[in-house]
């Protein structure tokens, strides 16, 4: 029945509308259909009219025939337009060369009009970021946020050593807006390219477009900034996850490139990690910003040193391995036979790692060492020690800190906060204080906060509602008797608009500071620490009195690009960031040395110095430079062992230690 059909069909439809079918079919395919189209008409053109011109040739003869060129190059050109009838020729050759001529123009401008409209075409297709990638072993960023600047800033440090290296974004956005983000944000490229795609994360062609199969590494970017609802980030987070999915799919199980990816939820990192393990490694903004500033508001200056740390503009972490063994050493005795960068831990051959080991610790011959360099070009080691520390008898005049209760504050809701109470009530003793300041203390962020209170009794917590523009309520919170107030970024449209209310609280309070000052004529020690989201106002928040600030794209920004040459690196800073193990201090040089001692030190005294407290120091600060922005604010990580050092009370030593005593 249904083939009966069919036939009738078929046999209704006249060979007109059969033909124009096919022909409409046919000229859908494309370009080239639409080019062998017009080339036939005017090959076909050219074969009637040079029969025409015979035909005319015979029945009207021209009265010159030797004057008469060849037959068929007089019809090519008048077809293409080059040539007229000429004045000797007859009205029949007159007539027909019109003809071919309007022919010609009317085929031939056809064919040129098409050839231009596909060269447009092609370079709209260009400029739309459609066609493929002929790349390999290179950077593919998925995603496109304000991120993508500071990301491709430590690629371009990191792959000065790289004669060619690629960046590849693919992005949902137009290809001509991201080119032109990228062309007025981004300084000089180096060694480094960047290539631009406008296509869906998710799309297995997209993707394919990309070279994924061939990618040396994939950074996912989550989509919904911290600021943004629980709903937008839970959405964001899922993107995340299907677009991990799809790289995963786009790869063969064997070759799957390292995937690094941004991600707001546990339940989320739970499940990204769980998909395929050892491959996707996962990053929590909140928890590792929390935790810094935890750590920064109890030592001023670490911000500065995570900066240093986390980049690759500085120094950063390498895995190493002596070509000829450790020649028996043990960890205490490493740092001396290398002349620039210190090794601060150990990935032994099961891949487990443990920073800052017990200076006895014998080096296995299978060891790797975890040492901080400005580049792993510079890392040697050599066998015997390049030199050798003073003897001073260190523990002569090792000295310790009494812990004493402490009492900060923290103004702000955001998805830190939580974190940050917890941290604090970690690490402080029996007594201490921390409070929170809000606008709108609402059930829900009261719910949270006595959870937190619970599950330290040990530490004094209130939750205080205070209007942030007035100066009134601030003055009654007594700033002046806190430890360290920090500031945590709110709510906004853009960077420019959090950034701006952050600022303006630095201000109040730094006022307060100046009044409380001249009534009492007691100096501050309050220390203010506040989370900036775009680093460009940096330099705004040093002139509103604050010694350290954490800036919170940068950060992770930094973190990502290095995990993304070295997942294991992301191993080292949840080491570094947790309570738990060795964390980073800035303690006294009191606590290493006298007063007669500190005249002529190298750095190697200062690494010899820590050892004998069960430290390992990897820099020093120094306390007349940390307002200097050019001097990187005091900081000095890993001198070369013989640097020459003159300190004194003031300055400190940047040191990896068990606590703050």
């Amino acid at each position: 029945m249904t083939s009966n059909i069919k036939r009738n069909f078929r046999s209704e439809a006249s060979w007109q509308k059969r033909l124009q079918y096919n022909f409409d079919n046919f000229m859908s395919k494309g370009g080239l259909s639409v080019f062998l189209a017009l080339l036939s008409l005017f090959i076909g053109a050219f074969v009637v009219m040079t029969i025409a011109r015979y035909i005319s040739e015979q029945l009207f003869p021209n009265t010159n025939p030797e004057q008469s060129p060849d037959l068929y190059w007089e019809i090519f050109v008048q077809l293409i337009g080059l040539r007229d009838t000429g004045d000797e020729a007859n009205v029949a050759t007159k007539i027909i060369g019109v003809v071919t001529i309007f022919i010609g123009l009317v085929l031939f401008s056809s064919l040129v009009a098409f050839i231009t409209q596909e060269f447009e075409s092609r370079l709209q297709i260009l400029r739309q970021g459609k066609s493929p990638v002929i790349e390999e072993n290179h950077t593919l960023i998925l995603g496109f946020s304000d991120r993508v600047i500071d990301i491709i800033k430590e690629l371009i440090v990191a792959n000065e050593s790289v004669a060619d290296a690629v960046v590849v974004i693919l992005s949902q956005k137009q290809k001509e807006e991201m080119d032109n983000f990228l062309r007025n944000n981004l300084g000089e490229l180096k060694t480094t390219r960047v290539v631009t795609r406008n296509g869906l994360i998710t799309n297995l062609n997209d993707l394919n477009k990309v070279a994924v199969k061939v990618a040396k590494s994939v950074i996912i970017l989550n989509d919904a900034k911290a600021s943004d609802s629980e709903e937008s980030k839970t959405l964001a987070d899922a993107r995340a996850v299907k677009a991990i999915l799809a790289v995963l799919a786009a790869n063969e199980e064997d070759s799957l490139p390292p995937v690094i990816v941004e991600l707001h939820s546990q339940q989320y990192r739970r499940l990204a990690e769980n998909i395929a393990p050892g491959t996707v490694t996962t990053l929590n903004e909140a928890d590792i910003l929390a935790r810094i500033l935890v750590q920064t508001s109890r030592s001023v200056g670490l911000a500065t040193v995570y900066l240093n740390l986390v980049g690759f503009e500085g120094n950063e972490f390498y895995f190493y391995r002596a070509e000829k063994g450790w020649q028996n050493l043990n960890f205490g005795e490493l740092p001396f036979h290398f002349s620039n960068g210190i090794p601060i831990g150990v990935r032994h051959a099961d891949a487990t790692l443990t920073i800052k080991p017990n200076k006895d610790y014998q080096l296995a011959e299978n060891d790797e060492i975890i040492i901080l360099a400005e580049d792993d070009s510079t890392i040697q080691f050599h066998p015997q020690p390049v030199v050798q520390p003073k003897n001073f008898g260190y523990g002569d005049y090792c000295k310790t800190l009494e812990r004493k209760p402490e009492k900060h504050l923290i103004i702000g809701w955001n998805s830190k906060t939580l974190i940050t109470l917890s941290e604090y009530a970690k690490y402080l003793i029996s007594g201490s204080e921390v409070n929170l300041v809000v606008e709108d203390l609402t059930s829900k962020i009261q719910a949270e906060f006595d959870n937190i209170a619970k599950s330290y009794p040990h530490i004094k917590m209130d939750a205080l509602q205070v209007n942030l523009d007035s100066v009134e309520q601030l003055v009654l919170l007594k700033p002046y008797e806190y430890n360290s107030i920090s500031i945590l970024a709110g709510r906004g449209e853009n960077a420019e608009e959090i950034d701006a209310k952050t600022l303006t609280i630095l201000l109040e309070l730094r006022q307060i500071f100046r009044e409380y000052t001249a009534q009492t004529e007691n100096q501050v020690t309050t220390e203010l620490i506040a989370e900036i989201i775009d680093s460009e106002d940096t330099d705004l928040v040093i002139k509103a009195g604050v010694k350290d600030f954490l800036l919170t794209n940068q950060f992770v920004s930094k973190i990502l690009a290095q995990v993304s040459q070295e997942p294991d690196v992301m191993s080292i800073y949840h080491d570094l960031f947790s309570v738990e193990g060795s964390e980073l201090y800035i303690k006294p040089i009191s606590l290493y040395f006298s007063s007669a001692q500190l005249g002529n030190l190298t750095f190697a005294d200062c690494v010899k110095a820590a050892q004998e407290r069960d430290e390992l120091c990897i820099g020093v600060r120094i306390n007349t430079l940390i307002q200097d922005r050019n001097k990187n604010f005091g900081i000095d990580l890993v001198p070369s062992l013989d640097k020459q050092l003159s300190l004194n009370f003031n300055d400190a030593l940047i040191t990896l230690a068990e606590n703050e005593t």
